[in-house]
């Protein structure tokens, strides 16, 4: 049997959260089982939408954390002020080795920042970079950064290659990876 992966969630982010954060994990749930999920948000709120999902019984812990950050919100305020938020806390969790991997739908900039203050980065890389896949006519290309970081320099450009490249190697089960800058 494999190990769950321990995946926590900011429900409380995005537009339309907490119930399509829920729903989500619900989908997850159907094409894998695998998955642990440790929620993050208003527990009283959480409580009652999870209570219209029995099939997510068995497969979840809600954390409370009464905060959240806002979408407009500066990251640097957010970073700031939001230590007892649903984004900050699903992230520390991961730095505590809790959960694997963590998510969240909420403001981007607040993630980065967040992310950069409480886990450490890759040694030799100094600047994190989004990822995402896009279609493409065979399956899906990875396109990394995606306008994150407003300045970049050649070393940031080949650190993004290779960070993709190895990304892609997991993702893909692919040996050389083509990488276009």
């Amino acid at each position: 049997m494999t190990d769950n992966i321990k995946i926590a969630v900011d429900a409380m982010g995005g537009e339309n959260s907490p119930e399509k954060i829920i729903k989500g994990i619900k989908i997850s749930l159907e094409t894998n089982k695998n998955n642990f999920f440790y929620i993050y948000g208003k527990k009283n709120i959480l409580e009652g939408i999870i209570s219209k999902y029995p099939t997510l019984d068995g497969y979840y812990e809600i954390i409370n954390a009464n905060d959240v950050i806002a979408d407009n919100e500066s990251p640097l305020v957010a970073a700031k002020r939001g230590k007892e938020s649903s984004m900050w806390k699903a992230i520390e969790s991961q730095k505590e080795r809790k959960t694997d991997i963590s998510l969240s739908a909420g403001n981007t900039g607040a993630l980065l920042v967040i992310s950069r203050l409480i886990l450490n980065s890759i040694e030799g890389i100094n600047k994190p970079a989004l990822a995402a896949l896009w279609p493409n006519q065979k399956n899906a290309s990875l396109v990394l950064d995606l306008g994150a970081n407003i300045e970049c320099n050649e070393k940031n450009l080949v650190d993004f290659a290779c960070m993709g490249s190895a990304l892609s190697k997991s993702l893909f089960n692919m040996d050389l990876p083509k990488v276009a800058l």
